[in-house]
């Protein structure tokens, strides 16, 4: 009796056990593409080891830490966790170097400096990861990443562009686009910054001039404490910063303007401007430049903007691929990562909406 009592026991702990491992595994299985662009991210631009090439031609064995906090911003917005606990083993295997993340791999070569934005959007991530899916491990990741990065990567309590992962030599200048107030609130949630820690970094993109025309300054210069416009405008970063003002219901108007009346007299956006005469300095089209503006006209609550900057992304794209040029076949991961978390961004605000 009491054999046969033991014998039952150690049949339902198995049992248990079984069911238990499976439902984890159900739990943290992929999910599958839900676009021939995430497909072609997947199946052309990553590699057998889970890193993301910058494109297929010239930098197939350069690797991006951008890329990296792209790929996992959007697998939390799909709610992918299987994909997402890959790309963190990815992150912590090739890209960490002193608990910084380094910004570039050429082969296994690592760069010997950091990107603010890059881990500023991964740490972000990661800790709103850990909300979503209840898993302290990425909170513990994002914490050590973050304490790190307050620690050697601030100049004159400002977070800086760069510092060097080896000797902590740091730059003297704070990118606009760089200044992510999504980032600096999660970094407060969790213990990380106080609030005039934050409130100073958000200082820097509150008070910023805007030029007549409407456009951002490029960088804030610590050293003389002034703003610094560029001649020729990168619509990638005049979008970054009007977005992350934009998320923090600052005036953007001015450039918003800009914005409308450029695509109306163009009938598209161009990568570059002129920051003199108004008019494009280079002849193409991004991907990442309309997936930016729809992604600020969503942050505007301009829903009828938004997709129409969709519309002119989705038309640059193969319809049975991902983001590559008609005519020269070459592709970006940037060109392809962004819209693909632009697309999933805009999905999920027409179902809350």
């Amino acid at each position: 009796m009491i054999k046969n009592f033991k014998w039952f026991l150690l049949i339902v702990s198995v049992v248990f056990l079984l069911i238990c491992c499976t439902e984890k595994e159900v739990a943290l299985q992929k999910e599958p593409a839900t676009s021939p662009t995430e497909q072609f991210v997947i199946e052309d631009l990553m590699n057998g080891k889970g890193l993301l090439r910058t494109d297929l031609d010239t930098q197939k064995d350069v690797f991006l830490s951008e890329s990296v906090g792209l790929w996992l911003a959007y697998l939390v917005e799909k709610d992918d966790q299987a994909r997402f606990d890959e790309q963190v083993d990815v992150l912590k295997s090739y890209f960490l170097s002193n608990d910084f993340i380094v910004w570039r791999l050429d082969g296994t070569k690592k760069a010997s400096v950091n990107a603010l934005i890059d881990d500023l959007r991964i740490i972000r991530v990661l800790l709103d990861a850990s909300e979503k899916w209840h898993d302290s491990d990425y909170e513990q990741l994002g914490k050590q990443i973050g304490d790190n990065l307050i620690q050697y990567g601030m100049n004159q309590e400002l977070f800086v562009d760069y510092v060097d992962v080896n000797s902590h030599d740091k730059a003297t200048a704070l990118t606009m686009s760089y200044i992510m107030p999504s980032a600096f609130y999660e970094m407060e949630q969790h213990g990380l910054l106080s609030q005039q820690q934050v409130q100073h970094q958000l200082d820097i993109l509150q008070n910023t001039p805007i030029a007549e025309a409407g456009f951002f300054p490029k960088y804030f210069d610590l050293a003389t404490k002034s703003y610094v416009f560029d001649e020729e405008l990168h619509m990638i970063d005049q979008l970054y910063t009007a977005y992350h003002l934009a998320s923090m219901d600052g005036d953007t108007m001015p450039f918003k303007n800009w914005l409308v009346n450029l695509l109306k007299r163009d009938g598209k956006l161009y990568g570059r401007y002129s920051a003199k005469t108004n008019q494009p300095t280079v002849n193409f089209e991004s991907p990442a430049v309309y997936a930016m503006a729809a992604r600020y006209m969503l942050a505007l609550n301009e829903q009828q903007l938004a997709q129409q900057f969709m519309e002119k992304m989705t038309a640059l794209k193969d319809p049975s691929s991902g983001y590559i040029d008609k005519h020269t076949k070459s592709t970006h991961s940037f060109d392809n990562l962004l819209p693909l978390l632009a697309e999933r961004e805009v999905e999920n605000a027409y179902h809350n909406k």
